[in-house]
C-alpha cells in the first residue's frame, strides 16, 4: 500500500494470508454499512489486552471497504488526497478534460473561482456540483433523444 505524502513507505504487496483477512474483513464491513444507513463511528480495537481502540469517522468506512477489497484482490492501494480547494490542473483530472476547457468553465461562470496569489483555485464542492449538474442534463438529453425515437418508431 502506498499512502501519498508518506515517501518512507514503499508500495507493498499484500501476502495470500494479508489478502485472505482482507476478503473477510471487507464482507464484514461491506455488510456492516448496508445494514446501518447512518452509522455511527465504530470503534476499531487496537489492543484487546489493554481495551485500546479507536474510533473510525463514518465517512472513512465507504474507504476501508475499497481499499480492503484491493488488497484481497492482491492489489497495491495508493491513496491520494483531494483538497477542499482545487488547481485547473485538479478539476481538469476530476472532470476528464483539459485545462484549457476548465479555464472556459470558469471564465463563462459555469464554475466560481477565487484567485489566490495570482492563481485560481475552485472549491471540491462547486466543481463535484457542476459534474453532477452537467451529467443530469447529459441524462435528461438522452431521454429526450429515446423518446423522440420511438416516437418516429426508430426505438424498440
Amino acid at each position: 500500500m502506498t499512502l501519498t505524502g508518506y515517501p518512507n513507505l514503499e508500495s507493498i504487496l499484500p501476502t495470500p494470508e494479508e489478502a485472505k483477512e482482507a476478503k473477510i474483513s471487507t464482507k464484514i464491513l461491506a455488510s456492516y454499512l448496508e445494514n446501518n444507513q447512518t452509522p455511527e463511528s465504530p470503534k476499531l480495537i487496537i489492543d484487546e489486552t489493554e481495551g485500546k481502540a479507536i474510533a473510525i469517522p463514518p465517512a472513512a468506512l465507504p474507504l476501508l471497504v475499497g481499499i480492503l477489497s484491493q488488497l484481497s484482490q492482491g492489489n497495491t492501494v495508493k491513496l491520494t488526497p483531494i483538497t477542499k480547494e482545487l488547481a485547473d490542473y485538479q478539476v481538469a483530472d476530476i472532470l476528464g478534460v483539459s485545462r484549457h476547457y476548465v479555464w472556459e468553465l470558469m471564465n463563462s461562470g459555469k464554475i466560481p473561482y477565487k484567485i489566490v496569489r495570482n492563481i485560481r483555485s475552485m472549491l471540491y464542492e462547486d466543481v463535484m456540483e457542476y459534474k453532477q449538474r452537467t451529467y443530469e442534463e447529459a441524462q435528461k438529453a438522452l431521454d429526450e433523444m429515446v423518446a423522440e425515437a420511438e416516437a418516429m418508431g426508430l426505438y424498440d
